[in-house]
Order: structure tokens, then sequence, then C-alpha cells
């Protein structure tokens, strides 16, 4: 039975935006009618922000595609709620500024000043041959990288964690490979993997989980048929769903 689908609350869904910047998460479309919703767990019912994604309708439809995978939704997810949480930390009075030909607007003036133009950021295009332009690959590679996330947010619970942010881990592979993550060669693929576990195992949840002989990640191709899978029920929940609204 398809889940009922619940209406956001305005309340959530400007959250949703304000921590998304006003723009899809995977390209540079900032439109807001072309902007919408995704809910992470595929539940239309469960509105917490956690599981809300704003994405254009373009990426949405590459989301409920598989041509977009899980592993990369999540990891946006957590990139935007890094960076949202830098700018709140760095705005604290929560001010806003602008400047106009020479005059400065500030406070309540400035936040209800309508955005009047702006430079768009080309949209990034992998080369052939590179691991961005293999999506299963790529899918994998972010999985394992969603993984160290999560593995690096969990030492905390330890004890005393050395501070990271989400760009260090692309730092470090741009230093070891002397490529970009996903703009480096696929034939790279095995050995990025064989990094990524090595980070894995540095970590201090990922040693007590080597010592008790718990997997830190699943192989490539348990990857791919969990992924052909995920994808088979979304297509299942879609179908049921417009079912249900046609009913």
């Amino acid at each position: 039975m398809a889940k009922k689908r619940l209406t956001l609350s305005k309340t959530i869904e400007k959250r949703a935006f304000q921590q998304a910047g006003s723009a899809c998460g995977f390209c540079p479309e900032h439109e807001i009618a072309s902007l919408q919703v995704h809910h992470m767990d595929w539940n239309p019912s469960n509105n917490v922000l956690e599981n809300l994604l704003v994405v254009c309708a373009n990426c949405h439809t590459k989301i409920t595609g598989g041509v977009i995978s899980e592993a990369d939704v999540r990891t946006k997810k957590r990139e935007i709620e890094w960076l949202h949480g830098q700018r709140t930390r760095h705005s604290p009075s929560g001010t806003v500024s602008v400047n106009i030909t020479g005059s400065s607007f500030k406070g309540d003036i400035a936040q209800n000043i309508t955005k009047i133009s702006t430079t768009k950021t080309p949209r990034t295009v992998h080369p052939p041959g590179s691991l961005g332009a293999d999506l299963r690959r790529k899918g994998y590679i972010d999985y394992l990288i969603a993984r160290y996330f999560d593995f690096r947010k969990a030492d905390v619970s330890y004890g005393p964690a050395r501070s990271f942010s989400y760009a260090e881990i692309h730092r470090t592979i741009q230093h070891e490979f002397g490529h970009k993550t996903f703009f480096m060669p696929v034939e790279f693929f095995e050995r990025l993997v064989e990094f990524s576990s090595i980070s894995h195992y540095r970590t201090i949840l990922g040693k007590h989980n080597t010592s008790r002989r718990i997997a830190n990640y699943h192989s490539y191709d348990k990857h791919l048929l969990e992924t052909k899978s995920a994808w088979l029920n979304r297509l299942w929940l879609k179908e049921n769903q417009d079912i249900h609204h046609r009913r």
C-alpha cells in the first residue's frame, strides 16, 4: 500500500529551502518555480527536515530514475547541512547586507530585497573515461565516502575527535592520486576503493568493527545489486502512488 502523502508545512519547507540556500543540491538551478522537495527515504509522510532535500525537477527525475544514486543524495544532504552550519556559525546576528551601486542596506530591509541577478556556475561535466562519467562506479565511491563521513561523525561518541570537513577526504584523494576524485581516469577505480577502505579502518569505529569482524562497507557487486533493487522498489512505489492518485 502506498504511503499517504502529508502536506508539507510552510515552516518546514522554508527551513529546507534556507538550508539549501534556495538552490538545487546537484546543479546551479535556483529558480524557485523549478525547485522541489525530495523525501530521501521515499516516504512522502515523513516531513522531518533531516529527510528533505531541495532539488530541481530535472535532478528529481534523475533521483527517481536511479541516475543519481541514494549515496549521492545522502552525501549531498550531509554537505548541505555542514555548509549551512558554517554559514549560520559565521553569521550569529542573522543580519544580511546588500550593496547596490554604492548604497548599503542592512537588517530587515535587506532580508526582504528580491535578488535581482546572479551568476550561474556552469554545470560540472565529467570527461569521457573519467570516474565521474561512469555512474555505477561513481555511485560506489560516493557510497564509500558517505560511509567514511558516518564513521567520522560516530567517532565523536568515543571521546574527543579531530575536527574535519566534508572536503577533507576529497583533498586527501587529490593529493594521493594527483586528480580530483571524479575527474581521475576510471582505471584508478580499484586503487581508489582500496584507499577508501584503508580510510575506514583508520577511524575508531572502523577499528572496532574490524576487531569484531564486522564489515565496514559492502562490496561493489553487492552495491550494484542493492542499487538495482532500490531502483525497482522506487519504480514500484511510484507506480502504486500514481494508481492511488488516479483513484
